[in-house]
């Protein structure tokens, strides 16, 4: 008798944990990225389920330190064998050349290569000096295929990213376009290398860096011509610590 009245009571358990699920909101999903990020990755105005949603993506690291993606964020999660296959993508036309696409399996993750394009504005969102520099233009960033572990943020191979700065410009400075640049990154489980360098412009900028247990260093230098100066100068102040000609730049975080 008692097992006969287990069972029913079991599959109603059941059902109700699956009902609780599928109609789990997306801001709950918001609530957890802001709590896990330490505030610093927002999904505002969010609507929908766990399972399909969209919200507003933005950087944060401080009241005047505000970067938001343009359009709407959408995702999707669909059950997998491996875990959950997700899906994301953008009401902003042109901001992702496909779908953002992978999977989120028991122990770790994964990631399908991809592009993103993205409005410099968006630096905002990491802080100084870029909420003071104001940039704008466009970001196009490439990335390889990425598999990771929860417990360790460093991917399980080497991972090739790719970043694009083009039409780069400065509230701080009559001279635009800046100039064009390229960011190249290799990230594997020892960490990741970055080297900086500038394609074309008035602006020349370049210098290497390394991420080693989620801290980023970072050492180079920017120049321009003499004639130029004048009306850089301002901007290059901000940057970091003028020596003659040279102006250092120096980040550790």
């Amino acid at each position: 008798m008692r097992i006969a009245s287990f069972f029913p009571a079991l599959l109603f358990t059941v059902a109700l944990i699956g009902v609780a699920l599928a109609n789990v909101p997306a801001s709950w999903v918001a609530t957890r990225v802001a709590q896990s990020t330490g505030q610093k990755v927002l999904l505002a105005n969010s609507t929908g389920t766990l399972w399909q949603g969209s919200a507003e993506l933005a950087l944060m690291s401080g009241p005047e330190a505000l970067g938001r993606l343009p359009g709407r964020l959408r995702w999707r999660l669909v059950p997998h064998w491996r875990g959950l296959a997700f899906v994301l993508d953008s009401t902003e036309q042109g901001l992702l050349a496909s779908p953002i696409s992978g999977t989120l399996g028991w122990s770790g993750g994964h990631l399908e290569p991809g592009q993103l394009v993205l409005p410099a504005q968006i630096l905002m969102g990491l802080g100084a000096p870029f909420n003071t520099l104001r940039l704008e233009g466009v970001l196009t960033t490439h990335w390889d295929g990425l598999d990771w572990n929860y417990q360790n943020i460093t991917p399980r191979s080497l991972v090739s990213i790719t970043v694009q700065a083009e039409q780069m410009r400065s509230r701080l400075s009559p001279v635009a376009p800046l100039g064009q640049y390229r960011l190249r990154m290799a990230w594997g489980p020892l960490g990741g290398k970055l080297d900086l360098e500038t394609v074309v412009g008035p602006l020349m900028l370049s210098g290497q860096g390394s991420l080693v247990n989620g801290r980023l260093g970072f050492d180079g230098q920017a120049t321009t011509s003499d004639a130029l100066e004048p009306q850089l100068i301002g901007l290059l102040s901000i940057l970091g610590k003028r020596e003659g000609a040279v102006t250092r730049l120096h980040y550790q975080g």
